[in-house]
């Protein structure tokens, strides 16, 4: 009889099948690399179109809890005037803002570029609720194309009493 010596190692056919493998593997992962970050930019645009209209309602939620002095002269008329924020709201705003993104995957020359965002503020004030939309594209290759965050709080009323006055004593920050 004759003994069968066990070879170590691999045969050729099998190591050009996983060298085939991984090749394939590799430009499957490569082509995948484009479409993963225009999502991740397409999340970014979302992410910042939420705090354009977060930032929105902050600065109205400051300016609702000031009361200038001069807004209503006559005391009698004042509480009717400050029951609600329509004296610091306008029924309706729009403006734009913008933010920055990479547009390198889009198929243009240029590495970043800025998208505009159209913000409109909305103030109901029966309800005394303050409604931000934002319109942003959430595809960064096709700004034609938008989408809608819209966020919407009701105001708090003024922190201070009308024509409050507040102390301007500013405490020294601490020395860490």
């Amino acid at each position: 009889m004759t003994e069968r010596r066990s070879e170590a190692g691999f045969s050729l056919l099998e190591v050009v099948v996983c060298v085939a493998l991984l090749v394939m593997g590799s430009v499957l992962a490569l082509a995948l690399l484009p479409a993963l970050a225009r999502a991740s930019q397409a999340q970014l645009l979302r992410s910042a179109a939420t705090e354009i209209a977060r930032n929105a309602i902050e600065r109205a939620r400051a300016a609702a809890a000031y009361y200038p002095a001069a807004a209503v002269a006559d005391p009698a008329l004042r509480a009717t005037a400050t029951a609600d924020h329509a004296w610091v709201f306008a029924p309706a705003a729009n403006y734009v803002a913008a933010v920055r993104v990479h547009r390198a995957y889009c198929g243009s020359s240029a590495a970043t570029s800025i998208v505009s965002m159209n913000v409109g503020l909305t103030y109901d004030a029966p309800s005394d609720t303050l409604t931000v939309a934002v319109a942003y594209p959430p595809n960064p290759c096709d700004v034609a194309v938008q989408a809608t965050v819209s966020l919407a709080a009701q105001l708090a009323p003024a922190s201070y009493a009308p024509q409050t006055q507040l102390p301007a004593a500013i405490a020294d920050p601490a020395l860490q």
